[in-house]
């Protein structure tokens, strides 16, 4: 008897978990319809301040939903990583930095989206592979979040990650722990996590 309620506690707190996730996940979703794809992503590379480190995890959670449902594709791969480089002087703010990568027809060319003549959204809809990363940098610590999406049909070879960013002229090398997303990196800036 003492088995099964245990067990059954388990399962409840599985399940409300799982319950509150999807609210969460239907809540960035009613959040992402209410802007188009340029409010979120003015440009292939741009960045952001946030007083607070609960605004910049409300707008990389609701920025990569808009992300994922506009490219119409699947995501198939991406990690968070923890950075090790200098400092981001930013009075206490939250810095949130992103950019966005395309690929041609055969995958291994790079669009140059700094010189494209259709709107972002729709190069990203007509490529075959697209990324976003998220780089976030809080007090003295920094994270980067990515996805990797593809079009029906295609696969990757490997599941290589980004080595190193380049951010505002300073390289961040990356270091992935198992088992990180976006919860766990930002519970890593909040220093919750090590």
């Amino acid at each position: 008897m003492k088995r099964t309620l245990k067990f059954g506690f388990i399962c409840l707190i599985f399940s409300l978990a799982g319950c509150a996730s999807v609210q969460q996940g239907k809540h960035y979703a009613d959040m992402a319809n209410e802007h188009d794809f340029e409010y979120f992503f003015p440009g292939y590379s741009f960045n952001h301040t946030f007083s607070t480190i609960e605004e910049a995890y409300e707008f990389v959670n609701v920025a990569q939903t808009k992300f994922s449902r506009s490219v119409n594709k699947s995501a198939a791969k991406g990690l968070a990583a923890r950075l090790t480089g200098p400092a981001v002087e930013n009075d206490k703010l939250v810095s949130v930095g992103c950019f966005v990568t395309a690929y041609n027809s055969n995958g291994s060319i790079d669009i140059d989206l700094s010189k494209i003549d259709q709107p972002l959204e729709t190069v990203l809809r007509n490529s075959i592979s697209v990324s976003v990363v998220f780089l976030v940098f809080y007090q003295d610590r920094g994270v980067s979040i990515s996805k990797f999406y593809l079009a029906p049909g295609y696969w990757y070879l490997t599941n290589s990650q980004y080595n190193r960013f380049i951010h505002q002229g300073k390289i961040y090398e990356t270091d992935y722990p198992i088992g990180w997303g976006i919860e766990k990196a930002f519970g890593y800036l909040k220093k919750e996590v090590n």
